[in-house]
């Protein structure tokens, strides 16, 4: 797939200023809503949103740990990093607390103005540093 629809104009990249913008509209609505909950509808743990906030990052100096003799950024890094900086595991975990908390787990929400934000600011995904066993085009 050469990355050109077979009709019309070609897809935006990430780095877009209007891709990013996007993003940056979704993490000022999180935050606006987090800090007007937190005022007005009986608070918020924000310990445990920060917590929620760094958590991607924390979860990221595994692979840079597991290479800081090497200098060498390990195969299943790429995967780990990716794993806990997208949306559907957010989403995952955010049913998941809902489901057995029995309500909303609000600082959660620090975990996808994290995702979020690194999207305006124009971190993606990160690609394998090392070929996978799909093959890569």
């Amino acid at each position: 797939m050469s990355g050109r629809p077979a009709f019309g104009p070609g897809f935006q990249d990430a780095r877009s200023t209007l891709y990013r913008a996007e993003y940056a509209a979704v993490t000022l609505a999180l935050l606006a809503y987090l800090i007007w909950r937190s005022l007005y509808l009986g608070g918020l743990d924000w310990l445990q949103t920060i917590f929620w906030a760094l958590f991607p990052d924390l979860a990221a100096f595994v692979p840079i740990g597991a290479s800081s003799k090497r200098r060498d950024w390990p195969g299943w890094g790429a995967g780990l990093y990716n794993l806990f900086h997208n949306v559907l595991l957010w989403g995952l975990g955010f049913a998941g607390s809902w489901v057995f908390l029995t309500g909303v787990y609000w600082p959660i929400f620090g975990w996808l103005a994290h995702i979020t934000a690194d999207r305006a600011l124009g971190y993606g995904l990160r690609q394998a540093s090392k070929p996978t066993r799909l093959k890569e085009t």
